[in-house]
């Protein structure tokens, strides 16, 4: 298993704490069922990696953390206590040591304008390092 794979993992560990969420399965490309929501989905972004002269590498891992939210009033205000009950799970800058640093880069938010529902993506940046290869 990769160090990419075991940080979403750790992710999700941290997130299934919050119980009135569904999760579907990792990787997946499956439409989310309205009935299922709250959801939330962790994926990979980015990764940037500098090579160090000797073997090894510094990265920085960019996560997306994205709650899907169906509200019948205030769509914001269930997308902003989404976003609250993820910064509070997931509020371990090392992340159970499974990186160097993990934390919050940026916020967004996005309505869906013909249905009650909302999307809060939180991104967060691990940054972590490999060993040189065995030669």
């Amino acid at each position: 298993m990769t160090q990419r794979i075991t940080i979403r993992d750790a992710v999700l560990s941290k997130l299934q704490t919050l119980s009135d969420y569904t999760f579907p399965p990792p990787g997946t490309t499956e439409e989310i069922d309205s009935k299922k929501l709250p959801a939330i989905v962790v994926g990979f972004t980015t990764e940037n990696t500098d090579h160090e002269m000797y073997g090894g590498s510094d990265r920085q891992l960019d996560l997306t953390v994205a709650a899907v939210v169906k509200s019948r009033g205030d769509v914001y205000a269930a997308l902003d206590q989404a976003a609250e009950e993820i910064e509070h799970a997931l509020q371990d800058a090392t992340l159970d040591n499974t990186c160097d640093l993990f934390l919050l880069s940026q916020t967004q938010f996005a309505l869906d304008q013909d249905h009650p529902l909302g999307e809060v993506r939180l991104t967060y940046r691990a940054q972590y390092s490999t060993e040189p290869s065995a030669l």
